[in-house]
């Protein structure tokens, strides 16, 4: 049974290198850039690639005929590892936030009266994490839709 398609397969490999590629560009809290945001370059075609592998997983969960009991399951592993992804993420930006100095609003922040996406932030929207946030929302979403066998 062929599951995973030749297109979802380019679209997660998609995925991975605008997650690299927002990462390369995203300057380190440690530095100061006065090149602008170059990241952003990245963001909009990387939320449009996680778009467009988003809806080629769902077609390909679809299409996966299994039992009730191994969906029930399928569902229960889906809402674990989305609380996970949630914690990782939460994480990872509070400990960013913490390495900048504070957030925005704060006068010692290095980041002081920046925007929220700016050149030492693009990593907070698009990563590993947001990437596996969308994968098992997509996998919980999806398995409530499913028919019962």
């Amino acid at each position: 049974m062929k599951t995973w398609s030749n297109r979802t397969v380019l679209w997660l490999f998609l995925c991975i290198i605008f997650i690299y590629l927002v990462d390369l560009f995203t300057i380190m809290p440690s530095v100061t850039s006065g090149n602008g945001n170059v990241g952003l370059l990245f963001l909009l075609p990387a939320l449009i690639v996680f778009f467009f592998f988003a809806r080629s997983f769902w077609r390909i969960l679809g299409s996966i005929q299994l039992k009730s009991s191994t969906w029930v399951l399928i569902r229960f592993g889906g809402i674990t590892l989305l609380l996970l992804f949630c914690f990782l993420e939460y994480h990872f930006t509070i400990n960013l936030i913490n390495n900048l100095g504070g957030a925005p609003g704060n006068e010692t922040s290095r980041i002081y009266r920046y925007p929220w996406l700016n050149q030492y932030t693009n990593t907070i929207f698009i990563n590993f994490y947001t990437l596996g946030l969308m994968v098992t929302g997509v996998i919980f979403i999806k398995s409530f839709g499913r028919k019962q066998n």
